[in-house]
């Protein structure tokens, strides 16, 4: 029983003494037990549904979704993603192969990762997922002995106490609950995760001629994302045949270049709304041809319009 209490006040942030709880605390973990993984109010709604939302406490933006009918093709993040199942099943392809991840799993894919997911059957999946930078975690608990500059060991991460404390600290962001509450699970769940999910680095490519070839395209796709661009332009640029220059940066990025194209497109066109431009602007900046054509390409991306990821974190 006493290590219970103990445990408890480890995840709640509730300070008990005698018989006096904060009641604040004591709400915030009333609100948690009501929504155990899979169920909440919002799991009656049909079809593809996302909230997502800025947390600047947190350094990380996050997103709760029910998706239906839905598939995500090979892109990456700008930072570490961390998707708490809810319900449901997912498949994941990455480094060439294929995970499924289950309700009450984590998977964790480290920024830059090119990865794909898809249902595994038509009820879909729900999920709560963490966007953050993986040196923000590792700063969060840097007193820590041996903390890692390691690559997530993931895709599957199949760990009860890193997923509460996930979704702990996601839930109680979502409804603004006990600040002391959120940031206590924070830290329990980078420093869990840190401690038991992480593994050496993958050695990157050996440098030659090749390889710096292929970063300048990408360099060149990033500087010219308004302009019509060939594979032919590509490979003038890189100095190597079509061929060879396209199954060179599939083989380095985890994508062909035209994939590539699309998500630094979508990527600037988020840092544009972030900043209040109006949707007209941030669609012609980063190169859609037109708005329906943005939208599609960003819903497609992120699950939700350019106009509701703006309210949503602009």
């Amino acid at each position: 029983m006493l290590l219970m209490v103990s445990v408890l006040m480890l995840l709640t942030g509730c300070v008990i003494s005698g018989i006096t709880m904060l009641k604040r605390g004591q709400r915030c973990l009333e609100r948690y037990c009501r929504e155990p993984y899979g169920q909440g109010d919002w799991m009656s709604e049909t079809g593809t549904d996302i909230t997502i939302w800025r947390a600047p406490a947190l350094q990380a933006e996050l997103i709760r979704g029910r998706f239906v009918d839905y598939a995500y093709d090979v892109h990456t993040h700008e930072t570490a993603c961390f998707a708490l199942l809810t319900a449901g099943s997912i498949r994941i392809r990455m480094r060439g192969n294929e995970f499924m991840a289950h309700q009450g799993d984590l998977y964790a894919i480290d920024a830059d990762e090119p990865h794909a997911g898809w249902a595994v059957d038509d009820t879909g999946w729900r999920l709560r997922t963490l966007y953050v930078d993986m040196a923000h975690l590792r700063q969060l608990v840097r007193e820590r002995p041996g903390v890692p500059e390691a690559a997530l060991a993931g895709p599957i991460i199949r760990d009860p106490d890193v997923a509460a404390c996930l979704h702990a600290l996601h839930h109680c962001s979502e409804i603004n609950g006990s600040h002391l509450f959120r940031d206590q699970a924070y830290l329990s769940f980078a420093d869990k995760l840190l401690a038991r999910h992480v593994t050496q680095r993958r050695s990157a490519p050996p440098p030659g001629a090749e390889l710096a070839a292929v970063r300048r395209v990408r360099d060149y796709l990033d500087e010219h994302l308004e302009d019509t661009v060939s594979l032919i332009d590509l490979a003038t640029e890189a100095g190597l045949p079509q061929y060879r220059l396209f199954r060179a940066f599939e083989r380095l990025y985890g994508m062909t270049p035209h994939a590539y194209q699309r998500q630094a497109r979508i990527r600037y066109a988020m840092r544009l709304l972030r900043q209040r431009r109006s949707l007209s602007e941030a669609g012609l900046q980063a190169g859609f041809a037109d708005q329906a054509h943005f939208t599609r390409w960003f819903r497609r991306f992120m699950g939700v319009t350019p106009g509701q990821y703006q309210r949503a974190v602009g």
